[in-house]
């Protein structure tokens, strides 16, 4: 596959003091076409992510990956990312803390995100909202679209409340701005806690919320009681 004009920026956020050695191991073996090495530390994830993107730009990027360090890359992320030709795709990430859930939303923080749950085997699926951890752009959109990029906000819905992370505030501007999102779902990718979260992960504690759910419904309606 060939892009005129191809110029890939790799950019990696240093939110911590060190790296994973997971996340070390699977860039190491990444297959990579020419690029240029960008990392930054020392600040909000916020303002590390614009300042990558600024740093893409001046290098005359045609393209940019973010990678977070707290993520394990399959090994053609880049080549299949690339070879849909679209503004924006992502790998399959989730969540690292529970439910584990798809990071593959769909909605707005107005009236609220809801994940993606099923899909079909090889499915590239439009989102509304992703995580940055594995996400490709043309370089186009950052040129279009007004800085900082990426900034916490408040939820503009007070009943939600709380603050919108840098990343879904993102994509909610692209939304907004006309840009479509997708999520290639045979790029998967592993997030990194105590233990690695993928599929299996958010599959296994589904499984086990439904039995603790039939079990107190079990428990409900022997005793007589109002399931709630």
């Amino acid at each position: 596959m060939k892009i005129s004009n191809f110029k890939l920026g790799i950019a990696i956020p240093l939110t911590f003091p060190f790296v994973p050695a997971g996340f070390f191991y699977s860039f190491a073996v990444m297959d990579r076409p020419n690029y240029i090495f960008m990392h930054q530390d020392n600040g909000p994830i916020d303002a590390l992510r614009n300042n990558l993107v600024e740093q893409a730009l001046t290098e005359g990027c045609s393209h940019l990956i973010m990678l977070d360090t707290d993520m394990e890359y399959h090994r053609e992320t880049i080549p299949r990312l690339l070879s849909h030709r679209l503004p924006i795709v992502g790998a399959l990430c989730y969540r690292r803390y529970p439910p584990f859930d798809p990071l593959m939303l769909r909605g707005s923080p107005v009236e609220g995100y809801e994940s993606v749950d099923k899909w079909e085997d090889g499915e590239l699926v439009e989102v509304d909202a992703t995580g940055t951890g594995c996400l490709m752009f043309d370089t186009q959109i950052f040129r279009k679209m007004p800085a900082p990029w990426f900034k916490f906000r408040p939820n503009p819905n007070n009943s939600i409340g709380g603050v919108i992370g840098e990343d879904i505030g993102f994509c909610w501007d692209l939304k907004q701005a006309g840009y479509r999102i997708f999520v290639d779902t045979t790029v998967p990718s592993n997030h990194l806690t105590t233990l690695a979260v993928n599929d299996s992960t958010y599959r296994r504690y589904k499984s086990m919320k439904m039995k603790q759910r039939e079990h107190a419904i079990a428990r409900a309606l022997s005793s007589g009681n109002e399931i709630q």
